[in-house]
Parts: structure tokens; C-alpha cells; sequence
């Protein structure tokens, strides 16, 4: 197992991404530290961890609040005496008109939400930090970010700002704390498959091509990522962002086949 016997915390981890991620690290070895909003969910969460063999605690909290921040990484060391992982996966909506059209936005929820999400960042990233860098195998941060930071997302700003922020936080952090041995590095998930979007599943329209490998990702495809990132097999990799998007960033256009006619694939070899 990868990840044997190292701790590591993922903030937003009750489902979606954070939870395929958590259950991933469990697989892997890890001691896994649970976080989020939600009490049921996470319980949840921390059950099906327990019913795969793996170690597990789960810390309610809010990390957008200063408080929650300090919860989290409180419980995290009483129990565990250390941290080698950080996921930092959270992200939260303010619903003050922040995203939509941008003469549709609202200022102060422009404000409330890259205080909330970004804060959060850094002081997950800060705290977790300060605590590696005391001990003597130091460890690895992992950023969810999203393709958005490089092609926007239409009506998306203040998301796709958030998160081009936070990739240029990863590799100022990664170029600072490298001295610490503390490696610090972000992945880009094209889309993924989650439980808010069970909709996906409709059949797309004509020409519709979601990405060059045709289909939808899951929270396990991006979880093997962050597994490679957070181990000691990646240790001489930091300040970097990883796609794990089905080669969405690598087409020129966007997500249809009109531009340059049909495209060529098996279903169409007699067409070559």
C-alpha cells in the first residue's frame, strides 16, 4: 500500500470528489481525517471506510470559518499526533449572486465567496504546514482546482478566479516550503461524475463530444492522482497541476464536431 500508516486530511470529503478521494487514501493505507459540513454524511463516509478495513475519524466543521479551521486540525492532532497529507477539496457557495452573467453579480458576494474559499485555503494550507515542517518526514499538499482555471467555464468567474487563484497559491507555496521537503501541487478535473449530477446521464446533443475520451470522469480517477501526488513516489515532484480531464484541454475547440466535420473513430471505419 502507497500510503502506510500516513495521516492525511481531506477538507470537503462527505461526498463527490473528497470522498472518492478519502476512500482512495484508506485503500492505499492511509489513517484518513474526514471534514465537512455535514454530520450524516460524513458518518456515511467514515462507514464505508470502517467496512473496507481502514482507519478513519471524522471532524465536522466549517473551514471557511476560522474556527472550523482550528476544530479540524485540533481533533486531527490529538488523535493522530501528526499530518503527512493535506487535500484541500473544499469549496462552498455564498448563493449572493457570485456566479451567473457578470453585470448580474454581486460585489459583496464576489467578496463573501474569495474570502470564504480562499481563506479557507490558506489556512488549511498554513496550519497543515506548520505542522509538517516540525517533523521528520514532512509531507504533501494537494489542491482540487478545475479546467476552468485554464478554458472558463461560461457564467463561471468567480469559480474559475477562485481557482486560478489558488493554482498560482500552489506553486508560490511548493517554491517556499520546498526547503521543508513539504511538496505542494494541484490537479484539474475535467468532469466528473458526482452525485449533484445524476442528470449527466441524458443523452448529449448531435455532435455533442463532452471531451477527446468521450465520457464523464469519477472521483476514483482523480482520488489515483492525488494517491500519486501525496506518496513517496512523486517525491521529486512539486509546484505542478495535473489535467485529469479525458484530454479536454488538449482540443483546440470546444466539446462538438461541426467546426472540422465528423469525427474519425471506431464507430465510423467505414468512412476512412
Amino acid at each position: 500500500m502507497l500510503l502506510e500508516g500516513k495521516v492525511a486530511v481531506v477538507t470537503g470529503s462527505s461526498r463527490g470528489i473528497g470522498k472518492g478521494t478519502a476512500l482512495r487514501l484508506a485503500k492505499e493505507g492511509a489513517r484518513v481525517v474526514l471534514n465537512g459540513r455535514g454530520a450524516d454524511s460524513l458518518e456515511q463516509t467514515a462507514q464505508e471506510i470502517r467496512e473496507l478495513g481502514g482507519e478513519v475519524m471524522a471532524v465536522q466543521s466549517d473551514v471557511t470559518d476560522p474556527a472550523g479551521v482550528d476544530t479540524l486540525f485540533a481533533h486531527t492532532m490529538e488523535q493522530h499526533g501528526r499530518i503527512d497529507i493535506l487535500v484541500n477539496n473544499a469549496q462552498t457557495h455564498v448563493k449572493q449572486n457570485e456566479f451567473g452573467p457578470f453585470l448580474k453579480m454581486d460585489p459583496d458576494g464576489w467578496d463573501t465567496y474569495m474570502k470564504a474559499n480562499l481563506g479557507a485555503l490558506f489556512r488549511c494550507t498554513h496550519q497543515a504546514a506548520r505542522i509538517m515542517a516540525r517533523q521528520e518526514i514532512h509531507g504533501s499538499i494537494v489542491n482540487i482546482s478545475t479546467v476552468g482555471a485554464d478554458r472558463v467555464h461560461r457564467r463561471g468567474i468567480a469559480y474559475d478566479s477562485m481557482k486560478g487563484a489558488m493554482e498560482t497559491f500552489t506553486r508560490a507555496v511548493a517554491v517556499d516550503l520546498a526547503p521543508w521537503r513539504i511538496r505542494v501541487n494541484a490537479i484539474r478535473p475535467g468532469a466528473i461524475m458526482t452525485e449533484n449530477r445524476a442528470n449527466w446521464n441524458e443523452p448529449r446533443p448531435h455532435g455533442f463530444r463532452l471531451s477527446p475520451i468521450d465520457r464523464y470522469g469519477y472521483p476514483e480517477e482523480i482520488a489515483w492522482a492525488v494517491v500519486f501526488l501525496a506518496s513517496d513516489d512523486a517525491g521529486y515532484v512539486t509546484g505542478n497541476i495535473v489535467n485529469v480531464d479525458g484530454g479536454l484541454l488538449s482540443q483546440l475547440f470546444g466539446p462538438t464536431d461541426d467546426e472540422n466535420g465528423p469525427i474519425i473513430g471506431p464507430w465510423n471505419i467505414g468512412e476512412w
